[in-house]
């Protein structure tokens, strides 16, 4: 008798792809691994928006206060050199909030030779600059050329992670705290100094 080659007789050499399934659970250990990746590329991505920012506002606050320390350096002679200082200071912030800076006033006052200077931002006797006398309720702003003057200015960066723990703020570089009410400690402030030789 003669066989016929039909296609009913002919024996399956091909499964399919679904003749053999993948493991349970695979299609949920892709999503928790994309998960885990999505969350750890977010959290770099977070932390470089608020690292820039950060970087930012150091720039700009050390900018200012350099702003200040140059108008302290060529203001011998000049009857409210203090007070423009802090203006010029104020002025450069640009993005930050004034409301925010703090200016440690007066400035400080360093000799040529060390110790305390003889400048100041508050004479209460003799004569200032240009002949005005000098009071309790009036005083004199006086630098004295050779002598060095010192200004700072604090600005609050809380940038705290609380998932990680860390902060990204604790750049002040002093230990202690800082007399600017919206960053009560150093670990939530950034600060500049600027330090110059009054011509």
């Amino acid at each position: 008798m003669k066989a016929y080659n039909t296609p009913h007789c002919r024996p399956k050499t091909h499964l399919g792809p679904r003749m053999f399934p993948g493991p349970k659970g695979e299609e949920g250990s892709t999503l928790f691994e994309f998960a885990m990746v999505a969350l750890l590329l977010s959290t770099f991505l977070v932390g470089i928006i608020y690292g820039g920012t950060m970087a930012y506002d150091r720039a700009v606050l050390a900018n200012a206060v350099a702003v200040g320390a140059r108008t302290l350096a060529a203001g011998q002679g000049d009857p409210t050199v203090c007070t423009d200082a802090q203006t010029a200071l104020k002025g450069a912030v640009y993005g930050l909030s004034t409301s925010l800076l703090y200016i440690e006033t007066p400035p400080t006052f360093t000799a040529a030779g060390g110790g305390a200077g003889s400048s100041s931002c508050s004479v209460t006797t003799g004569t200032g600059p240009g002949g005005t006398s000098c009071s309790s309720t009036s005083p004199c702003q006086i630098l004295v050329g050779g002598e060095f003057a010192t200004i700072s200015a604090t600005y609050p960066c809380n940038m705290y992670f609380p998932r990680l723990g860390i902060n990204l703020c604790p750049m002040q570089g002093t230990s202690g705290t800082t007399t600017n009410p919206n960053c009560p400690n150093s670990a939530y402030c950034i600060i500049s100094t600027a330090t110059v030789r009054i011509e």
